[in-house]
């Protein structure tokens, strides 16, 4: 089941969806997963990108929730006013949604963040405890500030310090603001902080963020738990366009998860009874 669904962050609504697992009944509850989309990206992603990963989670078992950040997508607020810690703000939030539903366990929450929502989803591990697991596509885990800066003309940069908004390409505009808080927290300097399992999937094609950022992420992480891994996509772009592409990213998602065992066996063995006769 599908529904639409909004919670607050900061006085504004953010709206959602969540997926909910059909055989959810009685007072069972099952674990959850926050989505975080990616820098001018909504909660449908690039070619739907995330309502497949979604409907797939959810087919196994997981509660998901895809929203939009502030200023993006159907949210309230303007994408001008759009910062990395409004949007941790924003997905903490949903972390806080998650948790008061009656059909999750607020034990077994995890989030996946796609580009700069994997950005957000590794400052937000890395300072709060209800996160359980962490999945990372393509993420931005690198300083960014000097790459937007670079894209910049110099009138741009003069018009950010008067307070306005400046184009920064496809009819999106920034402001100082996020250019001041980019880097506040830079993931490679938290992600020794995550102690609960990491995926880490990225693409050797990706001309976005460089696949090199992954590797970097990886070495920080790959003996704090015995579950991390790097998963790296052969020919891979950035937001997985190739449906085969899409597909491995999703299968090799779910495989990590189940290696977790996060899902009630008991209601896991039912649900694939019925899926197989």
């Amino acid at each position: 089941m599908i529904k639409p669904v909004t919670f607050m962050s900061e006085g504004e609504q953010i709206i959602g969806v969540l997926h909910v697992p059909d055989d959810l009944r009685g007072d069972k509850r099952a674990p959850a997963i926050a989505m975080f989309h990616g820098f001018t990206g909504n909660k449908s992603e690039a070619h739907r990108l995330f309502v497949h990963v979604a409907r797939s989670l959810c087919n196994d078992g997981f509660v998901v929730l895809r929203f939009d950040f502030r200023g993006s997508g159907d949210s309230d607020g303007e994408f001008e006013d759009m910062t990395v810690p409004g949007e941790v703000c924003d997905a903490s939030r949903s972390i806080d949604f998650l948790s008061e539903l009656n059909f999750v366990d607020s034990e077994r929450i995890g989030v996946l963040g796609l580009s700069m929502g994997g950005r957000v989803a590794a400052i937000l591990a890395s300072k709060d405890r209800r996160i359980k697991f962490v999945i990372l596509y393509s993420a931005a885990l690198t300083p960014l500030r000097r790459k937007f800066l670079e894209g910049l003309e110099k009138e741009s940069i003069r018009r950010l310090e008067m307070g306005e908004a400046v184009h920064v390409g496809n009819g999106w505009y920034l402001k100082k603001g996020f250019f001041e808080t980019v880097d506040s927290i830079v993931p490679l300097d938290v992600l020794d902080r995550i102690r609960v399992p990491v995926l880490i999937i990225h693409g050797d094609s990706d001309s976005v963020i460089p696949l090199d950022g992954a590797l970097k992420g990886y070495e920080i992480i790959r003996d704090l738990n015995d579950k991390n891994e790097l998963y790296i996509v052969r020919g891979g772009d950035h937001v997985f366009t190739r449906r085969e592409h899409t597909i491995e990213v999703i299968e090799r998602t779910l495989d990590w998860l189940r290696s977790l065992n996060l899902v009630d066996k008991l209601a896991a063995a039912l649900e694939h009874h019925h899926h197989h006769h």
